[in-house]
């Protein structure tokens, strides 16, 4: 079986690699400009940065970073002065304009022209609750495993599975994601294999995060800090994850950084349109109207029975998971379906339901902890239901900013700046399933032995 599957995604790759290789025959020749404009600017990082973009385009490996700074394509992009981005911009849009390599040429642009860009952020923490990327805000009470948010490009997805705690809340449990072709996943409970030592899997290995960053093969990074996880994409968004409490199960407060400027997204978090008023519509359906906003002469409380029942059945079916659509890692003999409970929750509570003492000591403590009164209603119902500590949105920093690019000799026998083999678990006997075949990079990953069938739907889209 392992000698099967290895064979198997074996094959994968190559096609991948072949079907990239098959460029219009003038597209080196129109990529020139755009490399020695690169070079211009820095021969090292302006070199590696030209073959980081087609790549990221791609969603291919990139190429091991030959000076010190351990950022992303992105971040480095964004140390290119803006007349230099503003030209390189201006080539790949006119190469764009039809022709058989039209789309590479788009991902070009849109990869260059994203800076500056004002990003944008969603989250969801507790019990948990949501703030779309538009600003809406709601509970999201939900046992099972959804799509978060996820780019109409297929290069960013992050998913989340939620879990019952008790009959009434629910907590982020486990987040997956496609960092630019890398499938990463962080599990506070339910590992997928018998290995505790870290939470981190990836494309179903399990690696362990120090103190520097981890270098995704595409391009992406990894970096703990503050007790965080923070995962950078190759295009640009950020991800945070924050591990916490509830009794005794751990869960995820998630944020999600997005820069709209470039690509479309979808999924709980929203479009990031700019707008509220489309954040809850479901494929065919408007959100109803009374949902949305208090209305005369209707019970606060009728209006909020209305409001969590739609939440919970059709706005959450709409971003369930398939099997065939999971990213994450599962158990022998589990799947997505293990983890789905449609009929949760079984009670519907509002900070209405709490003392009045109660809600106001979990108001105290929200504000001491400088919990901003836009998100004091989620803290009171946490705080006040299950004594989850309070957790103040976070600021997201830039690794890149402000960072002086010091010169550099293209010959000076630096070593390159890549992952340590210490960084990596090596397989440890533990056999899990994935939802879909994973492209193997043999330098650096061993075999995963997956007992499911590679679905077509899964092929297409990562590329294969």
């Amino acid at each position: 079986m392992k000698t099967q599957y290895f064979l198997l995604t074996s094959f994968f790759v190559l096609c991948l690699t072949q079907s990239y290789a098959q460029r219009g025959e003038d597209f080196d020749k129109k990529y020139e400009p755009i490399k020695k404009e690169l070079t211009s600017w820095d021969p090292i990082r302006g070199d590696w940065l030209a073959s980081s973009i087609t790549a990221v385009a791609d969603q291919t490996p990139i190429p091991d970073r030959n000076f010190p700074e351990s950022i992303t394509p992105s971040q480095m992009m964004a140390q290119v002065p803006a007349a230099t981005r503003s030209k390189i911009t201006s080539m790949a849009r006119e190469n764009g304009r039809g022709g058989e390599d039209a789309q590479t040429w788009n991902q070009i642009g849109n990869f260059v022209g994203q800076r500056p860009c004002q990003s944008v952020m969603g989250r969801t923490y507790g019990d948990p609750h949501l703030v779309s990327f538009d600003g809406a805000r709601f509970s999201f009470q939900t046992v099972g495993e959804f799509v978060l948010t996820k780019s109409d490009d297929n290069r960013m997805e992050v998913q989340t599975r939620q879990k019952s705690q008790r009959d009434d809340f629910s907590l982020n449990t486990a987040v997956a994601m496609n960092v630019g072709g890398d499938r990463l996943c962080f599990y506070a409970s339910d590992y997928p294999d018998g290995d505790m030592s870290t939470p981190v899997r990836l494309n179903g290995q399990a690696v362990h995060i120090g103190s520097r960053p981890y270098f995704l093969k595409n391009g992406g990074t990894v970096r703990l800090s503050n007790k965080s996880y923070l995962v950078d994409w190759p295009t640009g968004e950020t991800v945070v994850l924050k591990q916490s409490r509830s009794g005794n199960m751990a869960f995820y407060n998630v944020s999600v950084q997005v820069m709209p400027c470039s690509r479309q997204y979808s999924g709980l978090m929203g479009n990031a349109n700019g707008t509220t008023r489309d954040d809850f519509d479901t494929r065919g359906r408007i959100a109803p109207v009374r949902f949305m906003a208090s209305t005369v002469g209707v019970n606060e409380g009728d209006l909020e029975r209305e409001r969590q029942a739609y939440l919970a059945k059709e706005f959450a079916d709409d971003h369930r998971i398939t099997q065939s659509e999971s990213l994450f890692d599962y158990a022998i003999g589990t799947s997505t379906f293990t983890f789905t409970d449609r009929s949760f929750p079984r009670v519907h509570r509002s900070i209405r339901n709490l003392s009045q003492d109660r809600r106001e000591l979990a108001r105290r403590n929200c504000q001491n902890r400088g919990v901003s009164s836009a998100d004091m209603n989620g803290c009171i119902y946490d705080n006040g239901f299950l004594d989850i500590p309070p957790s103040r949105e976070p600021i997201i920093e830039d690794p890149s900013a402000g960072i002086v690019l010091r010169d550099i000799e293209r010959d000076n026998g630096d070593e390159p700046n890549v992952n340590t083999r210490a960084e990596i678990r090596r397989d440890h006997g533990f056999e899990t399933t994935t939802a879909q075949p994973r492209a193997i990079n043999t330098d650096t990953e061993p075999v995963i032995r997956s007992k499911t069938t590679p679905g077509s739907s899964n092929l297409k889209k990562y590329g294969i």
